[in-house]
């Protein structure tokens, strides 16, 4: 059984300097994670995963959570989190930042190129004209079949239309936050990309309860009601299951003496991912600091008939793409 476009939204939560466990309850901000985790579990120095049917409440919903308690300061482990070897893996890789109020932002994305060693994403592209290989919307492969005519150079036009569509969703956002990104062509009127980010939100209650207003700018995006953060857009070219995948990257970052909040949605427009989200815990606990990590899904390949077999394959899924965060963690500071 073929179990695809997943749909999770990204939230970081870190917790800085030694006041952070008083200011905040350090087991109460765990519960909101699981209401029954054991703390001695947390502790052991290896990777929990726990499952979390508390948040399953729909038909096309996943969700899993992750913890591990290292041995560090957590000053190193915020700067361990923060490198960008933990947001890239292929060799290739590329990240790129875009500035949201340059008057020109073709020069932000016409970095973007296919290399020889990527021909197999140049020729899947060559030859797509539907299904959920990519995640384009009707007006996009309409775009590219016209784009076809002109150019018969493949990388030439894999990256010239990547870059217009990363373009294009991106002034999209800006104006008009996810309701404005078009529903793609595989998918019908239940399991939108849209809809997904919504539905999806049902997991993010921590976030919910102690950052009230940044979560409501986060859910309203752009029709914000508080400035006590900053912005960061970018877009990345990663490898992901042995496929390029181009990724639109939208970070909300509020940062103050005692505690760090990032919230992040990531589009992707390839693979077996719709887009990305986590919620993700640092905070200085015990003798070291513990991550936690809570990942909401959102698919309808996991609805109807076989669903426990679905979310079991899912559940794998999500495993694949989180796991090497904490093994990476593991092996730096719990030698």
């Amino acid at each position: 059984m073929k179990i695809g476009k997943f749909l999770f939204g990204l939230v970081l939560f870190v917790s800085c300097g030694i006041a952070s466990e008083s200011s905040y309850d350090v087991v109460k901000l765990l519960k909101e994670i699981r209401s029954d985790i054991d703390s001695s579990k947390l502790t052991s120095g290896n990777i929990v995963i726990i499952g979390r049917e508390d948040q399953e409440k729909t038909d096309t919903s996943i969700a899993l959570s992750f913890a591990l308690y290292l041995k560090a300061p957590y000053k190193d482990v915020l700067n361990e989190l923060k490198s960008s070897k933990n947001i890239t893996s292929y060799k290739h890789a590329m990240v790129v930042n875009i500035d949201k109020n340059a008057k020109d932002l073709k020069p932000y994305f016409s970095k973007l190129k296919f290399l020889a060693d990527e021909k197999d994403e140049v020729e899947r592209l060559a030859s797509y004209s539907d299904g959920d290989e990519f995640n384009l919307s009707e007006k996009e492969i309409k775009l590219l079949k016209s784009m076809r005519k002109t150019q018969k150079d493949k990388f030439k036009l894999a990256s010239e239309f990547f870059r217009k569509v990363l373009e294009n969703r991106f002034k999209m956002y800006l104006h008009g936050g996810i309701k404005t990104i078009a529903s793609y062509a595989h998918s019908d009127k239940d399991s939108t990309i849209s809809k997904g980010f919504i539905d999806s939100a049902v997991g993010l209650r921590g976030f919910k309860k102690w950052f009230p207003k940044m979560y409501n700018d986060y859910m309203n995006y752009p029709k914000t009601t508080s400035s006590d953060y900053k912005e960061v857009f970018k877009w990345i070219k990663d490898d992901m299951d042995g496929r390029i995948t181009l990724i639109l990257d939208h970070q909300m970052i509020r940062e103050k003496k005692n505690i760090l909040v990032i919230a992040s949605r990531k589009f992707y427009m390839s693979n077996s991912l719709d887009g990305i989200a986590t919620q993700i815990l640092c905070i200085p606990y015990k003798d070291g600091t513990l991550v936690a990590l809570s990942s909401q899904s959102f698919t309808p390949k996991v609805s109807g008939f076989g669903r426990s077999i679905a979310i079991e394959v899912g559940h794998k899924m999500m495993s694949k793409e989180i796991l090497p965060l904490f093994e990476r963690l593991k092996k730096k500071f719990n030698k």
